[in-house]
């Protein structure tokens, strides 16, 4: 057994080496969503190349004889919580047994130490084979973690025609706007304001800072979902009498496969709830989508376990889970004497 381990930057590799990682990561998704066809190629390629001027993420590759047996990934936020850093080793369950997360365990520690990181997160499938590892690691469950799907077909519309007239009973002094990219600057700073409110949204033991918005990111969040081949449609609700915006939610739609959208946000400022725009919002942005990409079949979304008032909104509109993952966080000095490595 000849192993080697090789340091990947996915933005500059060259096609060949993306493509023998696609083909192992078919594997991890395969293991993550069993019943979903993995990603494309193309959809993986095109996030990978992307460079988050925000953020850094390198990737090491274990190879046996040439042959990819482990993949590591590190990712780091280079504004906003500098404790924090997130590491996952992938090793398919035919490769299990080996020592092969130890190998690629080395080099994701060293790297996060030299970003000056403290923390550590991972995530795993909810239930998995590897608790006792990252409980004898010293981590903690931090986070419970619900992915669900949306098919446009089983949209009750009578419901969501129900929705947008209640808003109109309780809401009369609110109206939706639609915004696509470039956002209008004139709108820019109200709508990098009421996305601070999502840091309101359950975080349930996670350690982490409040997340911030500037123009000047928000600019970078277009440009990297233009090179990533997203559109965006966002709508916000606008309270008339202050201008100020309310609420948001938003959706991308994947250009490079047709079929699948992404619920982004969906926030309501704490001021302004329990009029009803939560689901005002969510009913019009089903319109907004089909008139637009009348080819897509599915949204999915991610929300906390714990976040009742948008888990209830979603199931309502037909949401159903088809995954969850939690994210175990701890010290990463901690982590790494338990491991010995």
């Amino acid at each position: 057994m000849a192993l080697t381990v090789e340091q990947v930057d996915t933005s500059t590799a060259p096609e060949s080496v993306l493509e023998e990682m696609w083909h192992y990561y078919r594997e991890v998704f395969a293991e993550l969503l069993p019943d979903d066809p993995p990603e494309s190629l193309a959809r993986v390629v095109a996030d990978w190349r992307v460079v988050r001027p925000e953020a850094e993420t390198l990737r090491w590759l274990l190879r046996n004889n040439g042959a990819i047996e482990a993949v590591a990934v590190v990712h780091i936020d280079l504004v906003d919580n500098l404790d924090n850093g997130f590491g996952r080793i992938h090793v398919t369950a035919p490769r299990r047994g080996n020592g092969h997360a130890r190998l690629l365990a080395t080099p994701l520690f060293d790297w996060l130490e030299s970003k000056g990181r403290t923390r550590i997160h991972t995530n795993v499938v909810e239930g998995g084979q590897f608790d006792g590892l990252l409980t004898r690691l010293g981590l903690k469950e931090a986070y419970h973690d619900q992915r669900s799907r949306l098919l446009l077909a089983d949209v009750d519309r009578d419901l969501m025609g129900r929705w947008v007239e209640q808003a109109a009973e309780r809401a009369t002094d609110y109206e939706l706007l639609v915004l696509n990219p470039p956002m209008p600057e004139e709108h820019l700073q109200k709508y990098c304001d009421i996305l601070f409110q999502m840091n309101t949204a359950p975080r349930e033991d996670f350690e982490e800072e409040d997340e911030t918005m500037t123009p000047e990111r928000w600019r970078e969040v277009e440009e990297t979902n233009r090179e990533s081949r997203y559109h965006l449609h966002t709508l916000v609700a606008v309270h008339q009498p202050t201008g100020v915006f309310a609420g948001s939610t938003s959706v991308a739609a994947d250009l490079l496969d047709p079929l699948q959208g992404w619920q982004w946000e969906t926030v309501v400022h704490p001021e302004h709830r329990e009029r009803g725009l939560g689901r005002w919002l969510k009913a019009a942005m089903i319109d907004v989508v089909e008139r637009e990409h009348p080819e897509m079949v599915r949204i999915d979304t991610e929300n906390s376990t714990t976040n009742d008032a948008m888990l209830g909104i979603n199931l309502t509109m037909g949401f159903k889970p088809i995954g969850r993952q939690v994210i175990w966080q701890g010290d990463l000095a901690t982590a790494r004497s338990n491991w010995g490595v």
